[in-house]
């Protein structure tokens, strides 16, 4: 029986030190769900003492602008 691996998406990953703070991008990991994107986060950006951080499915961003070049992959006809 052959058991079909799930897919990894890109999640985007987000965090502020201090309340009040700017949220500010910090990195990205690649996981096969949005739970083990967040454990995976914790652990990869575990250097600060971070008061929030989260974690965004790259595919659930809704761009305003977007440069032609940001994010894109080879025969990317989306942009």
């Amino acid at each position: 029986m052959i058991i079909e691996k799930e897919k990894r998406s890109t999640f985007d990953v987000f965090a502020r030190i201090n309340r009040g703070d700017h949220l500010m991008y910090i990195g990205t990991v690649e996981a096969e769900n949005k739970e083990l994107a967040k454990i995976y986060a914790s652990f990869t950006y575990d250097e600060e003492d971070w008061s929030e951080m989260v974690v965004v499915d790259r595919d659930q961003l809704v761009w305003v602008r977007k440069p032609d070049w940001l994010f894109s992959e080879k025969g990317d006809e989306s942009l």
